[in-house]
């Protein structure tokens, strides 16, 4: 599977991310959203993700897009300068989706769950971890064995007793940008840094 984190308009590094993706054969490509709010074009970035098939769900920066909000954040976009294809995909967008692999279902999404806001923080030298309550209700209905999120942008995996979590990072910026591509056969990660 060829995991590729918050998009944020990052056309030109989502074209190389895919192009990558397509001679690594992956099964499947899927994107943790906040496909808008970005230095790129979000038209061209849609249309990279529709063309490629990508599964892809809504992420906070989708929903402000379409409800109008939080439009001061840096290098935020207006629904009224996007084309009316890239809105229909937005629109379509779903909060989560679980998906079958081998080793178990695995829960896309871009925070926790439904909750777009929401952060699993294991913690650093600065800052205690974070615990959710969310990604909690998650381990105890044991119904997910994968958790594949964003929001965070940067790659963070956690095992849990019953569950991983698989933050896939980001395009954007400049603090190791990437995407990854998950085995679930070997249960192994291939991260990729993109370097403009």
């Amino acid at each position: 599977m060829g995991v590729i984190g918050d998009a944020h308009a990052e056309d030109e590094r989502l074209a190389t991310a895919l192009s990558v993706l397509c001679d690594e054969d992956v099964d499947l490509i899927v994107c943790t959203g906040d496909v808008v709010d970005g230095t790129g074009s979000p038209d061209r970035t849609v249309q990279l993700l529709r063309d490629a098939d990508v599964v892809t769900v809504r992420g906070n920066h989708d929903r402000w897009l379409l409800e109008n909000k939080v439009r001061h954040v840096p290098d935020a976009h207006r629904a009224e300068s996007l084309r009316r294809e890239t809105l229909d995909f937005l629109e379509g967008l779903p909060r989560e989706l679980t998906l079958n692999t081998v080793a178990g279902s695995l829960l896309l999404c871009h925070g926790v769950g439904k909750f777009d806001l929401r952060k699993v923080w294991p913690g650093s030298e600065r800052m205690p971890p974070e615990r959710s309550k969310e990604l909690d209700a998650l381990i105890a209905a044991g119904k997910v064995r994968f958790l594949l999120n964003g929001h965070m942008h940067f790659r963070v995996l956690v095992h849990f007793e019953t569950l991983t979590l698989f933050n896939a990072g980001t395009l954007r910026g400049n603090n190791a940008p990437g995407f990854t591509v998950l085995d679930f056969e070997t249960l192994l990660a291939q991260p990729f840094t993109l370097r403009d």
